[in-house]
């Protein structure tokens, strides 16, 4: 890895706005072939019809984008045939990291789909520079905001064209709130009032039967990793040069801060009784997350939630995520990118030139409009803003207040930024799962996760 790689923390970059398929060779066609050079020199064959492979994580809810995309997009380009292929989630980096090492990595994918993320890929040479197509011209990038563009330019060099900028909010259940009588809570996150103190006092008036499976309300529940727990007091499992460089280098878990953080969330398991325990959680995840359950009243999650949530059977909003002093929350900026050892990098780019397009019948207009993600190009904002705050019944002026302050107060996701993340995470959860079900102490974990951590071989 090179000394300045990820040298920008991704937030100062984001803030003006933060296995597989085999066939990956070319299929014959009819007529004779044209040879041409690639603008970074790869020869490619012009006149014959080709296949690339495109791979994402397995998700229900962007099934039929995928399908209409690639349907659309080979409308247009008949001579580019797409294979899509979507792999389980928790299997993701494992068959990717097969693909890419066995020479059949796919030719257009993204990084962080996963828990390795953008760092791990980027180390291990497995992506390619986009940067003689992006100064060769790419209209479709005309409105999409230098510094967001810039998140994933490593030494002057483009690896990922950004394709959604899932930010962290509260969700609620405006029905729940309703039958207590209880206000909404705030979209401004200035707001100091808005405190973990005070959600806690809610969340206790908000719960009710916890313990009868049939009839229990949980005030409150977190989707947060531990250490996103902890930057949401101004705590940080890991020092700031982690995030510059890409090596994990000396964890620093028993920080005050991040003990704080953690006891807090523990005690609203186990002390107060507003939230659910893993048990809970784990039975609930049937249904996509505990908040689908219609019986947990406040949920701090991704983004991703406003298109995930649409389905659900009760009427919800976003709102702040309670203030604490150094409060930061997650931002979840994905690209596409082309692996360095495409056969079809010219057919490659041409994919996610589409995939990035504003226009209505692009690529990054529909996943905004039929997946609900959030856009990453600025010129979608302003529809998206009418679409989600439509859709759920909000004002729009608020929840763009909510957007706008999630990203103020947000960092860029630790696992898009430290190499062999899914490493990391996996061995921080051996030991956390007993912490939060009350097995083993607090600090006696974190001191085990400590250890644990440093005795890793990550280069």
């Amino acid at each position: 890895m090179k000394s300045q790689f990820l040298k920008k923390n991704l937030l100062s970059t984001f803030l003006p706005v933060a296995v597989l398929g085999m066939s990956l060779s070319a299929c014959a066609g009819s007529g004779d072939k044209e040879s041409t050079i690639d603008p970074s020199g790869v020869q490619s064959n012009k006149g014959e019809t080709v296949e690339i492979n495109w791979v994402m994580a397995a998700d229900p809810d962007k099934k039929a984008w995928q399908d209409e995309t690639i349907a659309s997009f080979e409308a247009t380009h008949p001579n580019i045939k797409v294979h899509l292929e979507n792999i389980p989630y928790d299997q993701f980096d494992q068959k990717l990291t097969t693909m890419i090492s066995s020479g059949n990595a796919p030719d257009v994918w993204n990084p962080n789909q996963a828990d390795s993320g953008f760092a791990t890929y980027m180390k291990m040479g497995a992506l390619k520079d986009l940067t003689p197509y992006i100064e060769k011209g790419a209209p479709e990038l005309d409105t999409m905001d230098k510094d967001l563009l810039d998140v994933y330019k490593i030494d002057d060099k483009f690896f990922g064209i950004p394709l959604v900028s899932n930010a962290t909010y509260l969700f609620y259940n405006k029905d729940l709130f309703d039958q207590q009588g209880i206000p909404y809570p705030t979209t401004d996150w200035d707001d100091t009032s808005w405190n973990y103190d005070k959600m806690l006092e809610i969340a206790q008036k908000l719960s009710h039967d916890v313990g009868n499976v049939r009839k229990q309300v949980f005030g409150f529940a977190s989707g947060l990793s531990p250490n996103a727990m902890a930057w949401s007091f101004g705590g940080d499992f890991f020092k700031p040069e982690a995030y510059t460089s890409g090596v994990m280098g000396e964890p620093d878990l028993l920080n005050e801060k991040n003990i704080e953080a953690l006891q807090f969330n523990l005690d609203l398991i186990n002390k107060y009784k507003v939230a659910p325990d893993q048990q809970t959680v784990s039975a609930a995840a049937q249904l996509g997350d505990v908040f689908m359950t219609g019986k947990v009243a406040m949920y701090i999650n991704g983004g991703w939630g406003l298109g995930s949530y649409e389905k659900a059977d009760f009427r919800w909003g976003v709102a702040a995520v309670p203030y604490h002093d150094g409060r930061k929350v997650t931002l979840f900026v994905d690209p596409w990118s082309i692996s360095n050892s495409s056969k079809h990098p010219d057919e490659a780019w041409e994919f996610v030139r589409y995939l990035a397009d504003p226009k209505t019948d692009g690529g990054a207009y529909r996943y905004m409009n039929d997946v609900g993600r959030t856009p990453a190009d600025s010129s979608l904002f302003e529809l998206w803003y009418e679409k989600i705050s439509s859709q759920i019944g909000m004002d729009k002026a608020e929840f763009k207040q909510v957007h706008e302050g999630a990203i103020k107060y947000g960092r860029e996701a630790e696992n898009h930024l430290i190499v062999k993340f899914n490493t990391i995470l996996e061995t921080m959860n051996q030991t956390m799962s007993s912490v939060w079900n009350g097995s083993k102490d607090l600090k006696d974990g974190l001191k085990e996760v400590d250890q644990n951590l440093r005795s890793l071989k990550l280069d």
